[in-house]
């Protein structure tokens, strides 16, 4: 499978937490960035003639940032320049803020199939804490807007375990989210990313965050709370009801190919991975240069890809194929596998199921210490 992953790195502000590459909204710095971009996907038309897409995600930043008629011009380059598959998974994120009815029309238009809205908490609280640019009453309405725009597969993203926040506030959030009936549910833990100001904060002292068992509770709470109302965890963040798990991010974790486009964008095919530059007045100046963009590039040898099989198969709900590694790895590499699951399946965070290698309930609590225990 073949994906396409397009970065906008444009936001209102940065949100406490993040970590990705984005920058203020400028108009003039966005028309520059649209043109660079549709230069940028214009130079893989040729690369990719005989390929066929089978996800699109437009990412950011916050894309719904750019105008109706801006992000038009940005999806237009991509029906211009990608193949894409009759049955294509077209995603975009939107931020409760700056979703709009101009958005939703365009997205019909251009055959979106799928919106994940960035709501992280329905607490106005724990929204301050992440330095959130909307209220509650904004992300209920959105989620509104969207479904009266006729959008049938919308995702809700929401994290845990932040700075003062209590078992209450977790479940409300959980509950409000259910109330709302999105096809899918991402439920994240809070974690302190290079780049962002929590990493900062926590580093001078002045931020911390709650104990592990505290998290721990938290993640059981959504489980039990998300599966009792029909969600399947197919991956340890993310959740869907049948047939509606996420098929750009089921490819990453299978490891499929991706081209990344976009100031930051990481791209892998083939066993090259590589990553452009993240700064968009770079990025745009080169690309109007004719100069080059990649900034880091790394090419994967067996070992290195077998572990990664391993550590990215093993956060979905399906784990590892035994039988696909054995034969993509080597005899050796499946004995050394087997060999180290051992102890962990004797322990109780791993099992053997139909030819598969997967986590159990408290493994995909504990799966941190399960990978680290696996390549030791």
């Amino acid at each position: 499978m073949l994906s396409l992953y397009i970065h906008i790195p444009f936001c209102v502000g940065k949100c406490h937490y993040c970590g990705f590459y984005s920058t203020v909204y400028s108009p003039s710095t966005a028309v520059a960035f649209i043109s660079a971009l549709g230069r940028e996907a214009a130079g893989y038309h040729a690369l990719f003639r005989e390929r066929l897409f089978e996800s699109v995600y437009i990412g950011g930043g916050t894309p719904t940032v750019l105008s109706p008629g801006q992000l038009g011009l940005v999806m237009d380059a991509v029906k211009r320049h990608f193949p894409l598959a009759s049955d294509v998974e077209y995603t975009i994120e939107a931020n409760p803020n700056s979703l709009s009815a101009g958005h939703l029309s365009l997205f019909r238009e251009q055959g979106v199939s799928r919106l994940s809205l960035g709501v992280q908490s329905f607490s106005p609280d724990l929204l301050k804490i992440l330095g959130r640019p909307h209220t509650v009453e904004q992300a209920v309405d959105a989620f509104s807007l969207a479904r009266e725009a006729g959008m049938s597969n919308i995702g809700i993203d929401l994290i845990y375990g932040i700075p003062g926040q209590r078992e209450h506030q977790w479940l409300e959030t959980v509950g409000r989210a259910l109330d709302l009936a999105p096809e899918h549910i991402s439920a994240y833990a809070l974690s302190l990313d290079e780049g962002s100001r929590f990493l900062t904060d926590s580093a001078a002292g002045s931020l911390v965050l709650p104990d592990d068992e505290s998290t721990a509770v938290q993640y059981e709470s959504v489980v039990s709370l998300l599966n009792r109302a029909g969600y399947l965890r197919y991956e340890v963040s993310n959740f869907a009801l049948p047939g509606h798990a996420c098929r750009h991010n089921l490819n990453y974790w299978k490891r499929g190919e991706y081209l990344g486009i976009g100031p930051g964008a990481w791209s892998f095919l083939g066993n090259r991975r590589y990553q452009n530059i993240g700064d968009v007045e770079d990025y745009t100046a080169r690309l109007i240069a004719g100069a080059g963009i990649i900034t880091a590039e790394e090419l994967i040898d067996s070992t290195q890809a077998a572990n990664e099989y391993v550590m990215l198969a093993l956060r979905t709900s399906r784990g590892i194929d035994l039988d696909r590694y054995g034969k993509e790895y080597g005899a050796r590499s499946l004995e050394r596998l087997e060999t180290n699951s051992e102890r962990l399946r004797g322990s109780g965070l791993l099992e053997s199921r139909e030819g598969r290698l997967v986590l159990t309930d408290r493994g995909f609590l504990l799966s941190n210490e399960v990978l680290t225990r696996l390549f030791r």
